[in-house]
């Protein structure tokens, strides 16, 4: 069987989510610009970084960026940045809420408490990595909604 392609997971994902908890302050961002400048860049991801953990009431994620390449790491709850990037930021945090979410009082987390939805980020995937294909559409989709909100 053959997967959803991230393209349509992301569009499917605009019409639940589209008023999700991070859409004001990824726009709120995207709105100042992200600095041009590589440590203000990271500065303004590690702010928004804050912001988003208090929002989905989520312990911070350690941000470290130039070491490696980009990923998460749920042993250590850790995001690694290749560099100081928006996109890959959003990728790595939702992977960071599907680790929590992992825990038994957090499930829904990643559906903004809609239990009726809540394996679909898991269901008709392209990669075999569980989550990627959710981590990648939902960055995709914030992006794209924040980009053309006015």
């Amino acid at each position: 069987m053959r997967g959803m392609e991230i393209r349509d997971r992301a569009d499917l994902y605009k019409s639940y989510f589209s008023d999700c908890k991070a859409v004001e302050p990824v726009k709120s961002l995207l709105h100042k610009g992200v600095p041009v400048d590589k440590l203000d860049a990271l500065e303004a991801i590690r702010a928004l970084n804050t912001e988003l953990s208090d929002l989905y009431m989520v312990e911070i994620p350690v941000i470290t960026c130039w070491v490696r390449d980009s990923n998460y790491v749920p042993e250590t709850r850790e995001i690694y940045l290749t560099e100081p990037d928006l996109k890959d930021f959003l990728h790595n945090f939702r992977h960071h809420l599907q680790n929590i979410e992992r825990r038994y009082e957090r499930r829904g987390l990643t559906t903004e408490g809609n239990q009726e939805i809540a394996q679909m980020p898991y269901k008709d995937c392209l990669y075999k990595l569980r989550g990627e294909d959710d981590a990648i559409a939902w960055s995709k989709m914030l992006l794209d909604i924040c980009n053309h909100k006015s």
